[in-house]
C-alpha cells in the first residue's frame, strides 16, 4: 500500500524505506540493520539551492583550513621520514596537478544529479575537514620544504603557482592529508550515480595524489592516513547514517 504525504511517496508495507521527492533518479533511504539509532539528517541541499550551499560549503572548509594552517595551537613538528619519501622526486611541474584539486571538487558537485547523494556528501565532506582540522590544531604536523627549494627557469606561470602556494599555504597540516581524504571522498560520490564517470575521476584524484608527493608537501604518511579518512567518512554517511527530508515550514 501507498500513501502520498507531503511530497513523499512511503510504502506502507516496508515502512522503512523512503523514497525522498526532489532527488533525482533512484535514492531511497533504507533503515537498515547497522545504521546508527536515533539519527536521522535532513536533506537540506536541493536543486534550487544547491549554488549556494556548495559556495557555503567549499568557503566554511577553506576558512577551516586556512585558520588551522596559520594558527595552530601547538608547535608543528616533522614526522619521521621514510626511505621511499626520500626516493620520490621533486617534480615542480606537478603543481599543476596539484591545485587541478579545485576543478574537480567544482566539476564533481555540478555533475551530481541525485540530490539525496549530495546531501550525503555534504554531511561527510564538512565533516572530514572538522575532523582533520582538529588534529592539525592538536597535533600539527610540518613538512621541510626547505630541503626542496623551487628551481629556476619553470616559466611565469608555474612560478607564480609556486608563490602562491608557499606563500599562503604553510607547510603544516600535514596529517592527515586533507588533499587526499578531500578527493578520493569527492570521487567516492559515482559509487552511488553514473557510475561510468568513476574510472576517469578515480585516475584523476589518484593523480592528485601521488602529486602531493611530487610537490613535497606531504609525507606517505599523509596519502595513507588520507585515503583511510576518506573511506571512513564515506562509510559512515552512506552506509550508518538515514536521512528525512527538510520539514516545510
Amino acid at each position: 500500500m501507498v500513501k502520498r504525504l507531503m511530497g513523499l511517496h512511503i510504502d506502507t508495507t516496508q515502512a522503512q524505506t523512503v523514497e525522498y521527492a526532489g532527488a533525482k533518479g533512484k535514492g531511497p533511504c533504507r533503515r537498515q540493520p547497522g545504521t546508527i539509532p536515533g539519527i536521522e539528517l535532513p536533506l537540506i541541499v536541493t536543486d534550487e539551492n544547491r549554488i549556494i550551499a556548495g559556495f557555503l560549503l567549499f568557503s566554511a572548509a577553506s576558512v577551516l583550513y586556512l585558520l588551522s594552517n596559520h594558527f595552530p595551537i601547538l608547535e608543528p613538528r616533522q614526522l619521521p621520514m621514510w626511505a621511499w619519501d626520500r626516493t620520490i622526486p621533486f617534480l615542480p611541474h606537478t603543481i599543476w596537478i596539484y591545485i587541478s584539486e579545485y576543478i574537480y571538487f567544482v566539476l564533481i558537485y555540478c555533475l551530481c544529479r541525485n540530490t539525496v547523494n549530495l546531501n550525503k556528501y555534504l554531511y561527510s565532506f564538512i565533516s572530514l575537514q572538522s575532523v582533520s582540522v582538529l588534529i592539525f590544531m592538536l597535533w600539527p604536523t610540518t613538512y621541510p620544504r626547505e630541503l626542496y627549494p623551487v628551481p629556476e627557469g619553470l616559466g611565469f606561470w608555474t612560478n607564480l603557482a609556486w608563490t602562491t602556494l608557499r606563500v599562503g599555504d604553510n607547510p603544516g597540516n600535514c596529517c592527515p592529508s586533507l588533499h587526499v581524504s578531500s578527493v578520493l571522498l569527492c570521487g567516492m560520490l559515482f559509487l552511488n550515480e553514473q557510475r561510468r564517470k568513476l574510472p576517469f575521476f578515480l585516475a584523476w584524484g589518484t593523480a592528485i595524489a601521488v602529486s602531493t608527493l611530487t610537490t613535497k608537501q606531504h609525507y606517505i604518511i599523509d596519502v595513507m592516513t588520507g585515503i583511510a579518512m576518506a573511506c571512513l567518512f564515506h562509510w559512515i554517511f552512506n552506509y550508518k547514517v538515514c536521512y528525512r527530508p527538510l520539514k516545510k515550514v
